[in-house]
């Protein structure tokens, strides 16, 4: 099968994080992750309109066992008009024109480096925790896979790992990949085939950008899935997460 298989601004006090492990499970997760084994961090980012609860509780069940040692931090996206939902309010960690997004879409330059700007904060937030920055993988899904697509390359401390689940490459021809500090970071790109929102054109342009700068990439495609997720989709990630940041 090859690698196929089977489906903006700033951020304020009001701007929700669950850290699992932290929040609502009991407490050996984050015992585990601070003390009995060398701390991981996962920053993941949801998508467009979306918020960080359904990720939670996915991330949560399907890794709890498999990487006891990583937390997982994600924040919430702040709430502003979205042009291709008629300048409906949602939570959007930029601007879209238009869905679906294909390979070349308009990048809204100012959203991008605003939402930036929060996941570096909280990169560095959990460096001064005592996490490596090497054992920081950076994450998201279809917005939150293009926002960490640009964090990651854009961060100027190596980092443990890049995620990017149905998502794209925003500001693809202003990135110099190469000179990037992450340039050498180890990159998963899951992306359905039946995916009509973000179609996979979009994950194969990122991985042709990054396998041209010697960047090691893992992309894989599932048959038949939408804009959502899998079950193989999350074995394949979990074993990438074990993979960047062991315990």
């Amino acid at each position: 099968r090859g690698l196929s298989a089977d489906p903006c601004m700033l951020l304020g006090a009001w701007a929700l994080t669950l850290v699992l492990g932290v929040t609502r499970s009991p407490a050996p997760r984050s015992e585990v992750s601070m003390s009995a084994a060398r701390p991981a961090r996962v920053i993941f980012m949801h998508g467009l309109g979306d918020t960080p609860m359904g990720w939670s509780q996915m991330l949560r069940e399907s890794f709890r066992e498999q990487l006891p040692h990583v937390k997982f931090e994600l924040p919430q996206a702040p709430e502003s008009p979205v042009t291709c939902n008629q300048g409906y309010v949602s939570t959007s960690w930029m601007d879209l024109k238009d869905i679906p997004v294909v390979p070349g879409a308009w990048d809204d330059e100012p959203g991008l480096d605003s939402s930036m700007r929060i996941v570096h904060g909280l990169i560095d937030a959990a460096v001064e925790q005592g996490v490596p920055s090497e054992r920081i993988v950076v994450g998201g899904f279809s917005q939150g896979g293009a926002m960490a697509w640009l964090s990651v390359l854009k961060y100027p401390k190596k980092l443990g790992g890049c995620v990017m689940l149905s998502g794209w490459a925003p500001l693809l021809d202003k990135t110099d990949i190469s000179a990037s500090a992450n340039a050498k970071t180890e990159f998963f790109m899951g992306h359905g085939q039946a995916d009509q929102v973000v179609v996979p054109e979009c994950s194969a342009r990122a991985e042709e950008a990054l396998k041209a700068a010697g960047t090691p990439v893992q992309r894989m495609l599932y048959g038949g899935m939408p804009h959502s997720s899998c079950p193989q989709e999350f074995r394949d990630l979990g074993d990438f997460l074990e993979r960047v940041v062991p315990a």
